[in-house]
C-alpha cells in the first residue's frame, strides 16, 4: 500500500533537501546462504570471492519529482558485515518492471541476487525503485531521465550515509551498472553527476547496458516498423509515464482506440505484470494507437510525444569516466542501435576511456545474464575490495598468484584463442590481456 499518509505527516516537517524517512532489516544471509545462490544459478566462479555476509535494508526516502516537489520514494541497500576496511559503492539500476512486488526495495528475483552478491563480495549496494514504484508515490516515471538521475543519486549520497551509521564505512569509489530501463538510467545518473560540481561525487566506472539511451530516434523507429514487438506493454507505459510529466493529451480517446482507451492506464496502477499487459495488447503495439494520432506523431517533428522523446535521450555528454557500454547485436526489446549511437557520439566528442562490447546475436532476455556478469568483472578489476584477514591464508608478500579462471569480456568461457582475455586470480586480481593475431 502506498504511503500516502506518511507522506502528507512528514512533508511539512522537511528541513532538508531529502533524507531517508525509514528503514527496515528484511534479511540477512550467511557465507553459506551466498554460496547456495551461486550453486542454485549456476553462476561461475569468477563472478566474485564470498567474503562477508550480508543484511539487506528496505529504505523509504524523499527525492524530488519532474516538478521538483519531494516525493516518496523507496529502494534497497545491500551491505557487507563485518567489512575491515572502506567499502565501494555500486549502484545497480533494474530493468522494466509495472508491479510493485517486483521493485528492488521487495528484495526479490535478480534484483535480490545481484545485491546479495555484491555485497557478499565487499561492496555497498544500493538499488532505487525509482519514482513511483514499489512503496513510492504516484506514477512511474518511466524511462524519464532527470528524475532516474535525482532517485538513485540520491540514494547513492544516503547510502553512504546509512552504511556509515551501520558500521560500513564507505570509500571513495562510485560504480554504476543497469539493464534495460536500468541502461537508460545508469546513462542518465552518470551524465548528471558528471555534469553537476555541486553534487561533490565522481564516478569510478559505469557499465550500462542494452538501453534506449536514443528515445527520440533508434527507439522509436524500431517501433515504428510496426513489427511484433515482444513487450508490446513498453510503449503505452512510456506514453502514460510522459504523459503525467508533460501533459501529452487532454482526451486518451483521442490517442488510443477502445477498447483500449478505456482500460489500459489503470493496468500500470502496481497491481499487473507486463506479462499480464501484454495479453490484452496486439504483438504490434501501434495498433492501440487512433491513426490520425499516429499520423500526426509520425510526421511532426514538435508532436509533444516527440518532444518528450527526444528530451530523455541521455547519449548527449561525453563520459569523463571509464564506461563501458555491453549490448546484444540481437537485442529484440532495445535495439543494438542505441548504443552504437551513443558510443560513436561519446568517441567522436573525444572520450577516452569508453567501449561497446557485442555480446552477440541474444535476445534480451539472454544477453542479460551474461552482460551482467561481465559488467561486473569488470567493475571488480577497478575496485578497492579487501577480503577479511585470515591468517591461514593470507601472506602479503606473496607473488606467486595463482589463476583461477580465463573468461572473455562478458564472463564467458574462452573459446577463442585469439579474443581479449580477462585473468581472473586466486587473491581477486584481474588482468585484461588483449590477444593479437
Amino acid at each position: 500500500m502506498k504511503k500516502l499518509l506518511l507522506l502528507l505527516c512528514c512533508f511539512n516537517c522537511m528541513t532538508s533537501f531529502s533524507q531517508i524517512i525509514s528503514y527496515d532489516l528484511i534479511e540477512s544471509w550467511t557465507l553459506e546462504d551466498v554460496q547456495d545462490i551461486y550453486d542454485s544459478n549456476n553462476f561461475p566462479p569468477n563472478t566474485g570471492e564470498i567474503n562477508f555476509e550480508v543484511d539487506g535494508y528496505k529504505i523509504l526516502y524523499f527525492t524530488p519529482n519532474h516538478n521538483g516537489d519531494l516525493v516518496l520514494c523507496s529502494g534497497a541497500i545491500y551491505l557487507p558485515k563485518g567489512a575491515s576496511c572502506p567499502s565501494p559503492v555500486l549502484s545497480w539500476q533494474h530493468g522494466t518492471a509495472v508491479k510493485d512486488s517486483g521493485a528492488p526495495s521487495n528484495m526479490k528475483s535478480n534484483n535480490k541476487r545481484i545485491g546479495v552478491i555484491a555485497a557478499s563480495h565487499g561492496y555497498i549496494v544500493t538499488m532505487s525503485d525509482f519514482i513511483g514504484l514499489g512503496e513510492g508515490i504516484g506514477f512511474h516515471n518511466y524511462v524519464h531521465a532527470e528524475t532516474e538521475a535525482s532517485s538513485i543519486i540520491d540514494l547513492i549520497i544516503f547510502g553512504k550515509e546509512f552504511a556509515y551509521d551501520k558500521g560500513v564505512m564507505p570509500n571513495d569509489q562510485l560504480f554504476l551498472m543497469g539493464y534495460s530501463q536500468g541502461g537508460h538510467a545508469t546513462m542518465a545518473a552518470v551524465k548528471e553527476i558528471e555534469q553537476n560540481d555541486n553534487l561533490n561525487i565522481q564516478v569510478t566506472g559505469s557499465a550500462p547496458m542494452a538501453g534506449p539511451y536514443s528515445m527520440s530516434e533508434a527507439q522509436r523507429d524500431m517501433l515504428n516498423l510496426g513489427l511484433p514487438y515482444p513487450n508490446p506493454g513498453y510503449l503505452p507505459y512510456v506514453l502514460f509515464g510522459y504523459h503525467n510529466i508533460y501533459n501529452l493529451f487532454s482526451d486518451i480517446n483521442d490517442v488510443l482506440i477502445e477498447p483500449y482507451s478505456q482500460y489500459l492506464f489503470s493496468m500500470y496502477s502496481g497491481e499487473y505484470s507486463m506479462t499480464e499487459i501484454n495479453e490484452t495488447l496486439p504483438e504490434n503495439p501501434i495498433e492501440i494507437f487512433q491513426p490520425k494520432y499516429y499520423e500526426n506523431f509520425v510526421d511532426n517533428e514538435t508532436h509533444p510525444f516527440q518532444l518528450a522523446l527526444l528530451d530523455n535521450d541521455v547519449y548527449n555528454f561525453i563520459p569523463a569516466s571509464p564506461m563501458r557500454l555491453i549490448h546484444c547485436n540481437g537485442d529484440d526489446n532495445v535495439t543494438y542501435e542505441n548504443s552504437i549511437i551513443a558510443y560513436n557520439h561519446f568517441i567522436n566528442g573525444g572520450a577516452i576511456d569508453v567501449e561497446l562490447w557485442d555480446g552477440g546475436s541474444f535476445d534480451h532476455t539472454t544477453c542479460a545474464l551474461f552482460a551482467i556478469i561481465g559488467a561486473k568483472i569488470w567493475i571488480d578489476s577497478l575496485s578497492e575490495i579487501c577480503a577479511p584477514y585470515n591468517n591461514n591464508t593470507l601472506d602479503l608478500n606473496r607473488d606467486n598468484k595463482i589463476l583461477m579462471s580465463v573468461s572473455d569480456l562478458l564472463g564467458r568461457r574462452v573459446n577463442n584463442k585469439n579474443t581479449t582475455q580477462l585473468h581472473i586470480y586466486d587473491d581477486g586480481t584481474v588482468e585484461k590481456k588483449y590477444i593479437i593475431k
